[in-house]
């Protein structure tokens, strides 16, 4: 009996923490709710953004403004391994991670000691951006676009104004017929047709032209045998 009550045990894996447990509607790791309320709740905090935690190593990542809250509380500090948007999903000590390291007191470029509010730092100017972008991982460009400041800033440079991380815009290909047609004129239908008339006319006027200069040849002609006889 006791082989038959064993099998017919469920064991749940936890979507959150991906811990293995027998079916239960709290995880016993993660302490989420795992009905569809806690489920959704679960899901709108998920983001990019990860501290090394060897404790629960199978965490899904968070988003920017939980961990910015985790280091305002000293959860993490100068020292604690994150990695994010702006480190390329690379681990790096939280004090050298931009948009973080000024929340802890230091600037992430030059380390001097910063103002959590300030805008940028006084020693290298650099500014304190925001990365809040949850589908962004900060993989495919240097520095994440969507990274803004909390309001308009005075330090921000002409460089970072410049430096944007758009594809430049080009020129739709042509087809043969496309082309063919931008070579005869643009225009709208009625201007097409009014051209096609004006090519007509002057071609009609030339045909006449020669035709009278033919007839003015012959009569010459003419009145030069009667002359002769």
């Amino acid at each position: 009996m006791g082989c038959i009550n064993m099998a017919k045990q469920r064991i749940l894996v936890c979507p959150i923490c991906g811990e293995t447990q027998q079916e239960t509607s709290v995880c016993k790791v993660c302490s989420s709710s795992l009905d569809a309320d806690g489920l959704l709740h679960a899901e709108g905090s998920i983001g990019p953004w990860w501290a090394r935690d060897q404790q629960s190593p199978f965490s899904p990542g968070m988003t920017y403004d939980h961990i910015a809250e985790l280091a305002r509380r000293g959860d993490i500090e100068r020292h604690t391994i994150l990695r994010g948007p702006t480190t390329r999903q690379l681990w790096k000590v939280a004090r050298r991670v931009p948009g973080i390291a000024h929340i802890l007191g230091r600037c992430h470029n030059c380390g001097e000691h910063v103002d959590p509010h300030a805008r940028a730092c006084d020693a290298c100017n650099v500014p304190f951006l925001t990365f809040r972008d949850r589908n962004n991982f900060g993989v495919d460009v240097t520095v994440p676009s969507e990274g803004k400041f909390d309001g308009m800033s005075s330090f921000l440079s002409d460089t970072s104004i410049l430096d944007t991380q758009s594809t430049p815009l080009t020129l739709p290909t042509r087809s043969e017929e496309s082309k063919h047609a931008v070579e005869e004129g643009i225009g709208s239908p009625q201007f097409h047709a009014l051209q096609r008339k004006l090519r007509q006319g002057g071609r009609t006027i030339k045909m006449l032209s020669i035709a009278l200069t033919i007839c003015f040849i012959a009569l010459v002609f003419v009145v030069l045998a009667l002359i002769n006889r």
